[in-house]
């Protein structure tokens, strides 16, 4: 069995500090122990969830960190140090880019998360800008939120269908910001910390059926479950690198099931749990053997139930059907 390691991707001025040469070996260990397949007799059995690879995404991809499903499957993934949002058919053929380096309307400098509305329209995170734009489905600039105001850097943004509220990942004040979508702002929450509600560098994010916002909690290895007001908190996983804990979570997505698929991008596993955070399974390929991405980042779920994952140091989107199971 092969083992990779995989570097420590921490948002600047975090505090992490990337192990030593014996800490990264003791690393590997427990990785071995932890998600090798179990022997017969064991009496813990991590369930792997089979999927099957259908297709990689490349495009001269310069760390790509987001991708989402339009009308029609097309497939939109940001290019981040590349300034650009790319689109795709459903079949990963390429279709248009959009955008380029700058700070005018339609330009970008390091976007990073994104999302599109029930009308098609892609909203964009410009996290170096300090703004949501907007954008119809074939491109063209709509509008933008201005961030500056709320001295907000924002790395990702979701759009509850039926209100069109807009929720946006706030990084650097490690708070969660509500505006209507006249770019009016409505509330807020969150702060620095550890306690249910604290957020500690929050990233991807994504809404359940029900309205619920999902916050992919970084540095506090979790998942914060808040209602459409950012109120009642609950979590799902926690600090650690045993089955069911996050070590670097950084993408999330909801299937049909109202399963939640997390991402891990220091031990390159997905996890499954359900909407009471129990741990359904693992994430694996061929033979049962658990899925070893590189940096996995930004998801998302198709009609097809299909799971594009960006695999951002690899520079392309892997693409995997999911299974029944």
């Amino acid at each position: 069995m092969r083992i990779q390691a995989h570097e420590v991707h921490t948002p600047p001025g975090s505090g992490f500090v990337k192990p030593k040469l014996c800490a990264g070996i003791l690393w590997l260990s427990v990785c071995w122990i932890i998600f090798a397949p179990a022997e017969a007799g064991s009496k813990e059995v991590i369930r792997p969830i089979g999927v099957e690879h259908v297709m990689d995404i490349r495009h001269d991809f310069n760390q790509p960190t987001e991708v989402a499903i339009g009308k029609k499957g097309r497939v939109y993934i940001l290019d981040g140090a590349n300034n650009q949002l790319k689109i795709f058919n459903s079949k990963g053929v390429f279709d248009q880019a959009i955008g380029r380096a700058g700070e005018g309307n339609g330009e970008f400098l390091g976007p990073v998360g994104m999302d599109i509305d029930e009308r098609g329209h892609v909203y964009v995170a410009d996290t170096g800008n300090r703004r949501i734009q907007i954008f119809n489905g074939t491109g063209d600039y709509l509008r933008k939120i201005d961030l500056t105001r709320w001295q907000a850097r924002p790395v990702e943004v979701k759009v509850l269908q039926g209100t069109n509220r807009i929720y946006v990942c706030d990084a650097d004040n490690h708070r969660i910001l509500c505006f209507n979508p006249d770019g009016s702002f409505r509330f807020a929450w969150g702060e620095l910390g550890e306690r249910p509600g604290d957020l500690r560098f929050p990233g991807t994010m994504a809404v359940d059926r029900n309205g619920e916002i999902y916050v992919v909690d970084i540095l506090n290895g979790r998942v914060q479950v808040f209602d459409s007001m950012g109120k009642n908190p609950r979590q799902i996983g926690e600090l650690g690198v045993l089955p069911g804990q996050l070590f670097r979570p950084k993408g999330i997505a909801i299937d049909d099931r109202s399963r939640i698929y997390v991402s891990d991008s220091y031990t390159g596993v997905i996890q499954v749990f359900d909407q009471a955070g129990q741990l359904r399974g693992i994430l694996a390929g061929e033979n049962e053997a658990f899925l070893r991405l590189t940096t996995p980042l930004g998801m998302a779920i198709d009609a097809g139930r299909r799971l594009f994952v960006v695999q951002s140091t690899l520079n392309m989107v892997s693409v995997f059907r999911l299974g029944d199971n």
